[in-house]
């Protein structure tokens, strides 16, 4: 209690001292905002655990309230100067959780028929349900059918994103951290399906829209972006293995050196950061296990320290405002979505490699979703020209809506559930 009471007098004297910063060069304003971030992050986690509830929670909660798009303490300008600093601490977590991947030898992951009826049945459900009320959904209310078939199937493939980094560390703050392997597994495979799957949504939807509806060059675009991602997180982890161990460099050294690497790839090119680094991770523990075992004990043991500020950072830059204007409809796609995973999840348990645990519980592990979420708004704000700021809007929204609870519903799966969750191996 005493520890929270000081976190809190820090917390007001940071923010006090920010909010008189207003003159002041932007670095400095920048570098006291991520101090109040880091603070109150902490502080609210500390509360949420008090509650109960998973702290990541409380993180996203702080950036999203004190960012831009909420009380605004964190200005624009400041969650601009800070972005590079936040993807590179997410992509830590990204990192984590390809090195846990990459490193489940032997341990089985759910069947294919599991993961591909997560991916389709959400997909199926949610663009039938937008078309079906189409002529009242606001983004296709005065379009011709063609185009509203066009946003309900790109809604639908917005369904698949998921957030390997954001579900490591909700299991990390997990009554039982050991559990979570197969739920793991499922959130990396269905994180690099999002994207190409997306782009072909977006080929069949150049068939149905109106002429000037959808800009054929931006269809190629999310595709680019995997392709980048791959290759930059294989080339990081190769100069890894090949630099570390001659030169001696420490684990912490190493992994911050791949966080920004990718975060550079992402200014850079096309890169996504967070797939960046899941992909270095990934190639790292399969190439090399004993370096990669260092570095999950090195970040075990240090890293999750790092989660406040690295998840309030990705919270600052969540625009809540379509759900304030459109709560009702995206309330409805988020049940929409849910229930989906849910009976996606009754259907792929239909096979007898699926543990009962894993089918009565696997979907609730599903619902988050991060990074690869707003890869794919700004494509699709590329890709139709008329409505397209609309649809990203609402993609970010939704985006930032299953981040704040999917957490929750890892915790309430895990509350549930008597015995251990399949690849309980997952967080080595």
């Amino acid at each position: 209690m005493r520890s929270v009471g000081r976190l809190l007098v820090l917390a007001l004297a940071l923010a006090l001292l920010h909010r008189w910063s207003a003159g002041a060069e932007l670095v400095a304003r920048a570098t006291l905002a991520l101090g109040v971030l880091a603070v109150v992050a902490e502080l609210a986690g500390r509360v949420m655990v008090s509650w109960g509830w998973p702290r990541v929670s409380g993180f996203l909660a702080t950036g999203i309230l004190l960012g831009p798009y909420g009380l605004s303490l964190v200005r624009a300008e400041e969650a601009a100067a800070l972005r590079a600093v936040g993807d590179a601490a997410v992509a830590l977590f990204a990192l984590r959780a390809g090195l846990t991947l990459g490193g489940r030898k032997g341990a089985s992951a759910p069947p294919v028929r599991y993961l591909a009826a997560s991916v389709v049945v959400p997909y199926a459900v949610t663009a039938a349900a937008v078309f079906a009320l189409h002529p009242w959904f606001p983004l296709t209310v005065h379009q011709p059918i063609g185009d509203a078939a066009a946003v309900a199937l790109t809604l639908g493939a917005v369904t698949v994103v998921a957030a390997p980094g954001l579900t490591w560390l909700a299991h990390q703050d997990a009554p039982d951290a050991t559990t979570g392997g197969a739920v793991q597994w499922l959130h990396v495979m269905r994180d690099f399906v999002a994207v190409p799957l997306f782009a072909v949504t977006l080929l069949v939807a150049r068939l149905l829209t109106s002429a000037g509806a959808l800009d054929p060059a931006a269809i190629w675009l999310p595709l680019l972006s995997a392709v980048a991602s791959v290759l930059a997180g294989g080339l990081l982890a190769v100069l890894v293995i090949r630099l570390a161990a001659r030169l001696g460099i420490p684990p912490g050294v190493i992994m911050g050196a791949v966080a920004f690497g990718a975060t550079l790839a992402g200014l850079m090119g096309r890169a996504e950061v967070t797939l960046t680094a899941l992909v270095a991770g990934l190639v790292l523990a399969r190439w090399d296990g004993a370096g990669a075992e260092t570095l999950r004990r090195h970040f075990d043991v240090r890293g999750v320290a790092l989660a406040g500020a690295a998840f309030a950072l990705l919270a600052v830059g969540l625009d809540l405002s379509a759900w304030f204007a459109l709560w009702p409809w995206m309330s409805l796609l988020v049940v929409v979505r849910a229930a989906g995973l849910y009976w996606g999840g009754r259907w792929g348990a239909r096979d007898p490699a699926v543990t009962e645990v894993l089918a009565r519980q696997g979907w609730l592990g599903l619902i988050s979703q991060a990074g690869v979420g707003l890869l794919l708004a700004a494509a699709a704000r590329r890709a139709f020209p008329e409505w397209g700021v609309s649809f990203e809007s609402l993609v970010v929204g939704l985006v930032a809506v299953h981040a704040t609870i999917g957490p929750l519903c890892v915790r309430w799966a895990l509350a549930r559930r008597a015995s251990p969750m399949e690849g309980a191996s997952g967080a080595a």
